[in-house]
């Protein structure tokens, strides 16, 4: 998928109103820091994964399904194709490939794309064009790939020159099936891994099956969540076991979704360090009933009391999907008065997907109990919210988190506040500013917040400066 500046949301929260706060709520989209190494890192011998093409584009979406296009980026298909700013993309078969995970055509290959320029039709041709490798002024970037699923992972690890033995960090990223792989300097992942870079630290990430350049097995869309956590545990084996990163260096930091993995893996290998942002420890459920009830006041001025009531309708639906374990085609033939709410809150296709993914992997979310998932982290955390986030909704599961840990290993854990900062990482301002504009109709003014990872690095430098713990 295609994507701009903030490269973990998914294309249909990239707009204002409601349909935002609706399809922004699945965005608990994640990152896991993973530092590491006290001996060279070296590749492991692995198939080789092709590049894959990339349109390269900068796009809003329109209520009918299109994309504006925004803005052109360089060395890429848009731009031989010939796009222009102002262009939009209608939903059809030749744009399709483009926005679906693993679908994109080869590079090199011929390709033609219809768009409405200036309110006339017009078809493009060109060449298909590789995604360009990253790059990081004062880092080493490696591609590589892992074997996963009947198929191989797409790993991208990124290391200070000059700085041996560094810590890494491998980025978990949160729910959505977009690539974390970024040629755009103005990605969000590109900000913060040029903050890692700056700080001497590396830095890791996986791609999802079947997204970027991952070839083989199972789609993102196709796997439940526990699939999905396996990926990420056969990563973080891979970084220790073949790329050589003790586990003395590797930090977890997990964003949105990712918050719920981080914790997981390390419950099961202890890493040195865990921190999460915009995450819940709350049931799943409980959670996705919350933002029934106060996300849409709290992104777009809605009715809060007919929000409220919006939600308590929806509250059956939720226990048959959630706690009863049922299809959503189930539901709907015993219930058809619920189908609208499925649709609604859920993202329901009426097949089986949910806003993207298989229906099964929201289902499996509230079996986890996340509680005892933390209890057992035995590594120092730092749990990091942006108190404008109105997707994780409220600073308070992020500060439950510090205090569930500080129960069993006092101390150790911390909880940080980042000012006007949301979900996406961005300084935003207030609450009150952000619905304003909202009920304007107004883009946000925001641009990635320095905040956020300056204190992930100042973190990291403290536990680093400490002595590593006893294992056990």
């Amino acid at each position: 998928m295609d994507s701009g500046a903030f490269e973990w949301m998914p294309e249909q929260v990239r707009h204002d109103g409601l349909g935002l706060w609706r399809a922004a709520r699945l965005m608990l989209a994640a990152v896991a820091f993973l530092l590491a190494c006290s001996k060279p890192i070296t590749a492991a011998a692995a198939e080789v994964l092709p590049r894959m093409s990339w349109l390269g584009i900068q796009a809003t979406p329109l209520p009918d399904g299109g994309r504006r296009v925004d803005a052109v980026l360089p060395d890429s298909t848009a731009a031989s194709l010939g796009l222009r700013n102002g262009d939009v993309i209608p939903q059809g078969a030749d744009a399709q490939p483009w926005f679906t995970p693993g679908a994109a055509p080869t590079a090199g290959s011929r390709v033609k794309l219809s768009v409405v320029r200036a309110g006339k039709p017009v078809a493009l041709s060109g060449t298909a064009r590789a995604r360009p490798l990253e790059s990081y002024a004062g880092g080493e970037t490696v591609y590589g790939n892992l074997a996963y699923g009947g198929g191989q992972l797409r790993d991208i690890l990124v290391t200070p020159r000059s700085v041996a033995a560094p810590p890494v960090v491998f980025v978990i990223q949160g729910v959505d099936c977009g690539s974390v792989d970024a040629p755009n300097p103005a990605s969000i992942w590109r900000r913060i891994g040029q903050a890692l870079i700056d700080a001497g630290y590396g830095y890791y990430r996986v791609e999802k099956p079947g997204v970027g350049d991952s070839r083989g097995g199972a789609s993102c869309q196709a796997i439940d969540y526990a699939q999905e956590v396996d990926a990420f545990r056969t990563a973080y084996r891979h970084l220790t076991n073949d790329l050589g990163v003790p586990r003395s260096r590797i930090f977890l930091f997990g964003i949105s979704m990712g918050g719920l993995h981080a914790p997981q893996l390390a419950a099961e290998v202890t890493p040195r360090g865990v921190a999460v942002w915009g995450t819940v420890i709350r049931n799943w459920a409980d959670y996705w009933h919350d933002l029934d009830t106060y996300q849409g006041f709290l992104l777009s001025g809605l009715d809060p009391v007919e929000e409220s009531r919006k939600a308590e309708r929806y509250r059956a639906m939720l226990g048959l999907f959630y706690f009863g374990g049922q299809a959503p085609a189930a539901i709907a033939a015993a219930h058809p008065e619920m189908v609208d709410a499925m649709r609604d809150t859920l993202g329901w296709d009426g097949a089986d997907h949910m806003s993207g993914r298989h229906w099964r992997y929201f289902q499996q979310i509230p079996g986890v109990n996340l509680f005892e998932v933390w209890s057992k982290v035995k590594a120092p955390v730092l749990s990091l919210y942006g108190d404008s986030d109105v997707i994780a909704l409220s600073g308070f599961d992020q500060r439950i988190i510090a205090d569930v840990v500080n129960h069993y290993r006092p101390g150790t854990a911390e909880f940080r506040a980042i000012p006007e900062t949301d979900h996406f990482m961005r300084r935003i301002g207030p609450r009150e500013a952000i619905r304003a504009a909202a009920i304007r109709k107004e883009p946000p003014n925001a641009d990635f917040n320095p905040a956020v990872t300056a204190a992930l690095v100042a973190w990291v430098r403290d536990v680093m400066a400490k002595p590593v713990p006893a294992a056990g």
